[in-house]
């Protein structure tokens, strides 16, 4: 008798994964990722075929059409850097106890 209820037991455990397997979410078929990606105009000479232009998308020029603007890159601008001050310079005087710094 333990043997049969251990074996419904089991089947019973067995079988609750393939109800729950097609209630997970499978995606949007109707989705395009590439529906949202920025399409810079790219000003070059124009080899494209005819109706498409240069456009920059994700950093690589390729033929399409613009959706936005050119692309300007701001985090590029121009850095100013100061020159560090020197830093004091110490020298023990003679005949003094310690030690100077200027």
């Amino acid at each position: 008798m333990r043997l049969l209820s251990a074996a419904v037991a089991a089947f019973a455990l067995s079988g609750t994964a393939a109800f729950a397997w097609g209630d997970m979410y499978m995606g949007d078929a109707t989705n395009n990722p590439n529906s949202n990606m920025l399409q810079h105009a790219y000003h070059a000479p124009n080899y494209c075929p005819a109706g498409l232009q240069p456009v920059l998308v994700g950093g690589v020029v390729c033929c399409g059409n613009a959706n936005a603007g050119p692309y300007v890159n701001r985090a590029g601008a121009r850095k100013v850097y100061h020159k560090p001050a020197a830093a004091p310079r110490a020298y023990a005087p003679a005949g003094t106890k310690g030690v100077v710094y200027r």
